[in-house]
């Protein structure tokens, strides 16, 4: 006959094994969650700025203010984001087009996602994020050349 309580020692630490076995893995998954949010976070980030800076180089009326006007809109749009070490490239030649003619500002956005803080091992420590997006130019609006 087993008396209540006479198994009760074989239970002993059962739950630090259990903690031992699943807590790294929700770490892991914690981790890697976070690491896919910064990536989505700074791939938008990287795309709104493109797509911001293309639509100011367009409405520039020099190649040169087309090409400033997009930098500067670009760094402004990605400050106090995650995206580290940005180069943008700005195209803002179809403005020197004569008026009447069609043409395309592009903005290209490059930057760097960093991970490295959360130690997931096997997770590369930074993802290289590029984004371009392209404006129309307005064909009658006045342009210096």
């Amino acid at each position: 006959m087993i008396r209540h309580g006479q198994f009760r020692g074989y239970q002993r630490g059962a739950v630090a094994v259990e903690a031992a076995l699943i807590l790294p893995s929700l770490l892991m998954i914690a981790a890697m969650t976070t690491g896919g949010w910064r990536l989505s976070e700074v791939r938008a980030d990287a795309q709104s700025a493109a797509e911001v800076a293309a639509r100011a180089g367009s409405v520039a009326s020099t190649v040169g203010e087309g090409h400033a006007v997009g930098q500067r809109v670009a760094m402004t749009e990605l400050a106090g984001t995650r995206c580290s070490d940005p180069a943008i490239i700005i195209d803002s030649s179809a403005l020197a087009l004569p008026v009447g003619s069609t043409g395309v500002t592009s903005a290209r956005v490059r930057c760097t996602v960093r991970l490295s803080d959360l130690l997931v091992p096997g997770m590369p420590g930074a993802f290289h994020v590029e984004s371009t997006a392209h404006s129309t130019v307005d064909s009658h609006r006045e342009r210096h050349v």
